[in-house]
């Protein structure tokens, strides 16, 4: 069983991919570069029998990543020196975050294959369409004139953390550089559901990107139905980036960021569980058996320190420690620091919350001795949640929560 999923999420879907790419005209170098298991950390999707798979038309110029980290960021018009994972895949330094929302420039971008960008916005078009009443294509205007509804929210890959995992999990290591809080701006996907009218039957709704044809993810309609599901036009204030999906992408706040896609160009209400690549055989948790475990949705608890950095040298007396806690299943209710390799625990100070979506700032006063120690954080949320000692390993390294542990050493 086990030997059978791992051909099913890397061979049969890079051949998928390479022949994709060969057919698209791009060259060896980059290939190389997207096929990469840094860069396609989940995987390429494989064509599938799928509402809009055979009718793909977008209007976005898709770009290519360069063998180069500088050079792809560049093109993608990004001029922050991010972490490079491969492809379109950039972390961001935890030193370059130091408030409560992350910088669009700074913030981590994680794409499934290409970039794309729109280069004449009046093209943009929105089509919703199945088991609807009426079937609806909207501009960009269109959406804008809508009513629109904000809030501030995390957002983490569902890989965030893969590179805590020990034995080492298939695909790009991230560590803490695979989440960011934004405040998020734009059209509830509820009142465009309504608008087209959702028949009875329902049971998902399935968002196309404009990067590339299987780039298909479904949502539960229940869920789609939220009043908190967003098509985002605006990050932190601006234009929504190209880069994180502009100008129009998907956002369910709280759930993997596969369930956001980026430059979505279709809708489809579907009457059954979607079974396209993301949603079946890809962001799903296999366990070491080879047993799939369940679907990657909500995000589990967590924290982690983002002052000191690993194996920082501190000096004796006043120090601050600094970092974030977040949930996608509530808000982040107490942050819990140990400062002596977990022995003993203390309540974190929370700087800046705003649930039920964002993450929380914390920091702690410590009076360091010298030494070396370990630095803890544990986190909890209003679901009576609680980060655990450790994460059950899985094959695709998702949904890391475990207490993470920085090493740090005390001079006098």
């Amino acid at each position: 069983m086990a030997a059978e999923i791992e051909r099913d999420v890397s061979g049969l879907t890079r051949r998928a991919l390479i022949t994709r790419l060969v057919a698209a005209g791009f060259a060896a170098p980059a290939i190389a570069s997207i096929v990469a298991d840094g860069a396609w950390a989940q995987g390429a999707a494989t064509p599938a029998a799928t509402p809009a798979a055979g009718s793909f038309n977008s209007p976005f110029t898709i770009i290519p990543p360069d063998d180069d980290p500088a050079t792809s960021l560049a093109s993608i018009g990004v001029k922050t020196p991010l972490i490079a994972h491969g492809g379109f895949n950039f972390g961001t330094p935890p030193d370059l975050v130091d408030g409560f929302d992350v910088a669009n420039d700074v913030f981590y971008i994680r794409s499934h294959g290409p970039s794309a960008r729109l280069d004449d916005l009046s093209k943009y078009r929105l089509t919703v369409g199945g088991l609807v009443d009426k079937p609806l294509t909207l501009t960009l205007d269109d959406l804008k004139g809508m009513p629109q509804r904000k809030f501030q929210s995390f957002l983490e890959c569902s890989g965030n953390s893969r590179g805590f995992f020990s034995p080492i999990a298939k695909g790009g290591q991230w560590r803490n550089d695979a989440v960011g809080n934004a405040e998020w701006s734009g059209v509830p996907l509820h009142d465009v559901l309504t608008q087209a009218g959702v028949k009875d039957g329902a049971v998902d709704v399935v968002s196309q990107g404009g990067d590339f044809p299987e780039m298909q993810r479904g949502l539960p309609i229940a869920t789609a139905r939220g009043a908190d599901i967003l098509l985002v036009l605006q990050m932190n204030g601006e234009d929504l980036p190209a880069p994180h999906g502009g100008p129009v992408r998907l956002f369910v706040p709280g759930w993997g960021g596969v369930a956001s896609t980026k430059w979505i160009i279709d809708l489809t209400v579907v009457d059954h569980p979607f079974e396209g690549e993301f949603n079946t055989k890809n962001y799903i948790v296999i366990d070491e058996f080879g047993a799939v475990v369940r679907p990657v949705r909500e995000m589990p608890v967590s924290s982690a320190l983002w002052t000191p950095a690993p194996g920082a040298q501190l000096k004796t007396g006043p120090n601050t420690l600094t970092g974030y806690a977040w949930s996608g299943m509530g808000g982040i209710t107490q942050v819990e620091v140990s400062t002596d390799n977990g022995d003993t625990w203390v309540d974190a100070k929370i700087t800046d919350n705003s649930p039920p979506h964002s993450w929380a700032r914390f920091e702690h006063a410590w009076d360091a001795v010298p030494g070396p120690t370990g630095l803890l954080t544990r986190a909890h949320d209003d679901r009576t949640r609680s980060q655990p000692a450790s994460t059950p390993w899985n094959q695709l390294g998702f949904q890391y929560d475990a207490v993470q542990r920085v090493l740090v050493t005390v001079v006098a």
